[in-house]
């Protein structure tokens, strides 16, 4: 009977390893401890022979709190010289179901704490659409459910689903990792907007768990520069600050504008001279956020006197050095 893939990681987390050996694998060449490299080589055979034909695979985590990073890229960095971790293979056998419930279980003690296999479980149900079992999977994280918890607000917020996404709100730890927080409140406004329309997004951010500061996202995605513009000035008149409403159609103007333009876009200058009507000596933070936003326009300057404009209006000196030659001529 062939041996199973559970006891092969067994068998390289447990083996004895010579200190001498242990240490020269830590530097160039990263040659493998003799007693771990039959382990090893099966796994990377077992992942090799798992990944899919097309595609890049399912979401997969190594750490407890790393990024959820493609199945593909994970094989692909346990293959590099010194990077092949048995724990990091043990996440990836298990996001592609060659591990089971059962064998999390028993590899449980042996893992070491950054161990992501717990939260893959999490990723495991959310794939499957099983949110319940999400959340089971979730609370088996310890001290760090909370972690797995705003995977499952994650993909609620990306569907839209606020209803769900405020059920779950109390094991998001919400004082936790606070940029990760504002990242999944972002998540929800847009989710909101892409679902449901801009006024469903913007109903959210009343949500004093979600506050004002987010309504400039639900106009992140508008179709067109024009249609959003219209909306800015007729209906949602008045939701988003002078400083927002600059964001939004900044951001907009870049997306319509593409690669490398040979012209303006029609309604640059007109965001332009908004931007740069703003007051920079209100405050630093006005400063910065006024001359990023200029500087962030620049792949959508088509001709050089807008770019010749902003290098002239804005403040900061490495801006300033960098806005002297379009994006078409690098």
């Amino acid at each position: 009977m062939p041996e199973s893939l559970v006891s092969v990681v067994v068998e390289g987390l447990t083996a004895t390893v010579p200190a001498a050996e242990r240490e020269a694998a830590r530097r160039p060449p990263y040659p493998t401890p003799a007693a771990q490299a039959p382990a090893r080589d099966r796994l990377l055979a077992e992942l090799a022979a798992l990944l899919p034909a097309t595609g890049d695979g399912p979401r997969t985590v190594t750490r407890v709190r790393g990024a959820a990073v493609p199945h593909r890229s994970v094989v692909s960095s346990l293959n590099r010289p010194g990077r092949f971790d048995f724990s990091d293979a043990a996440c990836a056998l298990l996001a592609v179901g060659a591990l089971t419930d059962a064998d999390v279980d028993a590899l449980d003690e042996l893992l070491p704490h950054y161990s992501g296999i717990r939260r893959q479980q999490v990723l495991n149900r959310l794939a499957a659409g099983d949110l319940p079992a999400a959340r089971d999977a979730a609370d088996l994280m310890g001290d760090l459910s909370w972690v797995g918890h705003r995977d499952i607000g994650g993909a609620l917020a990306d569907r839209g689903d606020a209803t769900e996404f405020f059920a779950g709100w109390k094991n998001y730890a919400a004082s936790q990792d606070r940029n990760g927080m504002a990242d999944l409140k972002r998540r929800l406004v847009t989710g909101v907007a892409t679902s449901q329309g801009w006024q469903a997004a913007v109903a959210v951010t009343r949500d004093k768990r979600i506050g004002p500061a987010y309504a400039r996202h639900a106009f992140d995605d508008f179709p067109t520069v024009e249609g959003l513009q219209e909306v800015l000035a007729g209906e949602a008149a008045g939701i988003l600050s002078e400083m927002d409403e600059c964001t939004v159609l900044a951001k907009a103007v870049r997306r319509a504008a593409g690669r490398n333009p040979t012209q303006d876009h029609p309604s640059l200058k007109g965001i332009v001279d908004r931007i740069i009507a703003v007051d920079p000596t209100t405050d630093k933070a006005t400063m910065r956020w006024r001359d990023g936003e200029l500087f962030g326009l620049w792949p959508a300057f088509g001709e050089q006197a807008t770019l010749d404009r902003v290098r002239a209006a804005v403040r900061t000196p490495q801006y300033r050095r960098e806005l002297k030659v379009l994006a078409r001529d690098l």
